[in-house]
């Protein structure tokens, strides 16, 4: 599955900290590619969910699949249906894969991070030590 856009749209009625919106593109599933996915409070099991539509399923789908995909940061890909009204699923998929990727491409950072360097930012996000010789 490849993830084409996401954010966190807290706080909501649903939950005040966690509810993310993602918008994924599954090539393992030909029929039924689009995947809407929406994780409240931290997961699918508690809340939330995922749902897989063939390009003419979307307008039927009663999520609204426009405003999920402007939720989901990637209102461009609605913009990108439209305008290509008269193409094929297996085309969408194709174009929507090459913009994503023409855009990942473009938002590389000038310098990339050594692996050191990256291993060190990993470590300071994620350990944190306290008490007496705490940082």
């Amino acid at each position: 599955m490849i993830d084409i856009g996401g954010r966190n749209n807290a706080p909501t009625p649903q939950h005040k900290t966690h509810d993310v919106y993602f918008f994924c593109i599954d090539l393992s599933r030909a029929a039924t590619p689009f995947c809407f996915q929406q994780s409240i409070g931290g997961g699918h099991a508690e809340q939330g969910g995922a749902r897989w539509l063939a390009l003419d399923e979307l307008d039927a789908w009663p999520g609204e699949w426009r405003g999920f995909l402007k939720k989901a940061d990637c209102a461009w890909v609605a913009e990108l249906i439209d305008a290509n009204n008269g193409a094929d699923q297996a085309t969408l998929v194709a174009l929507i894969l090459q913009k994503h990727s023409e855009s990942a491409k473009a938002a590389k950072p000038a310098n990339p991070l050594s692996r050191l360097q990256a291993i060190g930012a990993w470590l300071k996000r994620n350990i944190h030590v306290g008490g007496r010789y705490g940082i």
